[in-house]
């Protein structure tokens, strides 16, 4: 058990170093666009702004973890949404006969962007939700489960 929790907490590291690498690398080629603000919180909140959830994180992995140029990952943080993403990380909830894409619900906010993921307010961790708030667990689509 604690072994699987070291791998778990050694991979939240290593995207947090992809962020910060992405948003400095952003920061220094393009100055003055408000990514400098979201970088400072990065840089001041530390890896626990991360989510802790697992699909959340494979999400976050699947933005920062490309070959694009990180004004291309910026851009896809700041404006994919869960219904663009491939389907294989795509979150599902399935509340009545039908499934349908999840929010991601951080206090009163519902959003379906993948910018808030991150905590960037500081202290309020979210969780998979339907469009009315309503917390809901996400399908799992994993093979060989």
């Amino acid at each position: 058990m604690k072994r699987s929790k070291l791998i778990l907490e050694s991979s939240d590291l290593s995207l947090y170093k992809m962020m910060l690498r992405v948003f400095s690398e952003y920061c220094s080629n393009t100055p003055c666009t408000g990514v400098d603000k979201m970088f400072d919180t990065l840089v001041d909140g530390g890896a626990k702004i991360l989510p802790s959830d697992k699909l959340a994180l494979e999400i976050l992995n699947h933005v920062f973890g490309g070959s694009e140029s990180p004004g291309a990952q910026i851009h896809k943080l700041l404006n994919i949404r869960f219904a663009d993403l491939p389907a294989s990380i795509r979150p599902r909830i399935k509340p009545g006969r039908k499934a349908l894409v999840a929010n991601w619900t951080v206090g009163d906010v519902i959003s379906d962007k993948v910018m808030n993921l991150i905590d960037w307010s500081g202290g309020k961790k979210g969780f998979w939700s339907d469009v009315h708030g309503n917390k809901q667990s996400v399908i799992d689509v994993t093979f060989g489960s």
